[in-house]
């Protein structure tokens, strides 16, 4: 019976389908207490973290010397390495740039094929009443729309890691911003201590005086109370300086009880300094702007898309069928006529996406180089203050200091001559801590803005990790 055939050849289609390779769903429930525990014991000197830094340690502007050596303590650039391992934002934007990543390496595919049957029987009495049919849709993208789709998949994840290098850069920066500014606090607080240390030995030498008769009490009260609010003020500053490290423990991706000791620094020295340098650098090398210059070629290829989807594919459709007991080879053939519809709203949408992100490239480069400009201006603003604090001021006030020791060797100071002195020198040490972290500050946003410094073979540090095939963006 021809009928049989026509069930054989339905037969092998379904077995073809079922031998292909589909996938299973399993299940990947949340752990929160490997959660917690890799998040608790998780360590600098984790072989992540120092794998990484030797692969990189070599390039310019990942680490200041050749080895991570964390037996003296994290420096400043030590840190920035272990930020780009175990930041919790950029594992988890490195996740979300492998959505990209499998779109990009599954896009273009062809359409599966589909198999179509059609069964009838004949109700007047025929001998044979059965007619049957099965035919295998396939289309042929003779449009070029699958290979306009992976151009735009191509784009979308070059995009996406370039959004990514950018965030790493912008960690990077607010680590060292974040660091200048606990660094600042300790400082501060050491010279708080030893301004503590300098007015209870003026304190107990007033008290003496005040019971030789020699000081009224009024003025030796006076020395108490500048050493009971030194005292306090000492105990805030303390506190924000342990908030600015608990800040940078998060940054850093460590928990805040972690074994890490942190190495103070103020100082950063910026790249350059010339006006028409850093605007090249920034046009060049502003990992944003490169971003944007990226999702700008998204659009592009977003439009190239829409428009060759307005040509039709070609959809074939080879088959066997019966008849009335006659075997029969089938050939359907299915060629939208782009007629009315010709995909334009798309086109059109695309069209205005594209306007869109050339305009968002626009905005970007104003506002960076005017932001570039600005902080120009902090940052040599900074520079001078530092100068003439360190050059003049300090120089003053310590001479005015020594002058006054020398005297007090002797008891014949007066006392109140003797705190404003001790006022004088603190207050000119810590201008000169604060114009430090104006300047280092303002060189920081700077570095920024330039972005990442160029390696020997010209090649911007974008992306250090994600390029990296050893660095995975799992949670560790």
């Amino acid at each position: 019976m021809q009928f049989q055939i026509s069930r054989a050849f339905v037969a092998l289609m379904a077995g073809s389908m079922l031998l292909t390779g589909c996938q299973s769903y399993e299940r990947k429930p949340l752990d929160l207490a490997a959660t917690r525990d890799a998040w608790l014991t998780r360590l600098p000197s984790d072989e992540t973290a120092s794998e990484f830094a030797q692969r990189i340690s070599d390039n310019q502007g990942y680490a200041d010397t050749h080895l991570f050596d964390l037996s003296d303590g994290l420096s400043l650039a030590e840190a920035e390495l272990v930020a780009l391992v175990f930041n919790r934002n950029l594992r988890l934007a490195r996740l979300e740039a492998n959505v990209t990543r499998a779109t990009a390496e599954h896009a273009g595919l062809w359409d599966d094929p589909a198999l179509d049957l059609n069964f009838a029987r004949i109700i007047s009495g025929v001998p044979d009443p059965w007619v049957a049919g099965g035919a295998i849709g396939l289309t042929i993208p003779i449009s070029g729309r699958l290979e306009a789709q992976k151009e735009k998949a191509g784009a979308k994840h070059t995009a996406e890691l370039h959004r990514l290098a950018a965030t790493e850069w912008a960690t990077r920066t607010a680590l060292r911003k974040i660091w200048i500014k606990w660094s600042a606090q300790m400082a501060r607080a050491k010279l708080m201590t030893k301004q503590i240390d300098r007015l209870r030995s003026a304190a107990d030498f007033a008290h003496r005086q005040e019971q030789a008769g020699v000081l009224s009490k009024i003025e030796e009260r006076l020395l108490r109370v500048e050493l009971a609010g030194s005292q306090a003020q000492i105990i805030e500053t303390i506190a924000i300086a342990r908030d600015l490290e608990l800040q940078l423990r998060d940054i850093l991706g460590l928990a805040p009880d972690a074994p890490v000791q942190l190495v103070e620094t103020v100082v950063f020295v910026p790249r350059g300094t010339g006006r028409d340098w850093l605007l090249d650098s920034m046009e060049t090398g502003n990992l944003e702007l490169v971003a944007v210059r990226s999702e700008y070629e998204v659009a592009e290829e977003s439009l190239r898309l829409e428009i060759r989807k307005q040509y039709p594919d070609l959809t074939i459709g080879p088959g066997f069928g019966g008849d009335e007991g006659d075997e029969r080879l089938l050939l359907g053939v299915r060629l939208p006529i782009p007629l009315w519809n010709r995909n334009q709203q798309s086109v059109a949408e695309a069209h205005a996406s594209r306007e869109v992100a050339y305009g968002r490239f626009e905005n970007t480069y104003e506002r960076l180089a005017s932001r570039l400009a600005i902080v120009l201006i902090r940052y040599e603003a900074g520079r001078a203050m530092r100068q003439a604090v360190e050059t003049s001021v300090v120089p003053l006030a310590d001479e005015q200091d020594a002058n006054v020791r020398r005297v007090a060797e002797l008891d014949r100071v007066d006392p109140l001559l003797l705190l404003q002195a001790i006022k004088v020198q603190h207050e000119a040490k810590v201008r000169l801590v604060d114009a430090r972290v104006s300047e280092a500050i303002g060189a920081i946003g700077l570095d920024y803005l330039i972005g990442p410094p160029v390696s020997v073979e010209g090649i911007p540090h974008s992306s250090p990790i994600s390029s990296d095939p050893n660095i995975k963006g799992d949670s560790p």
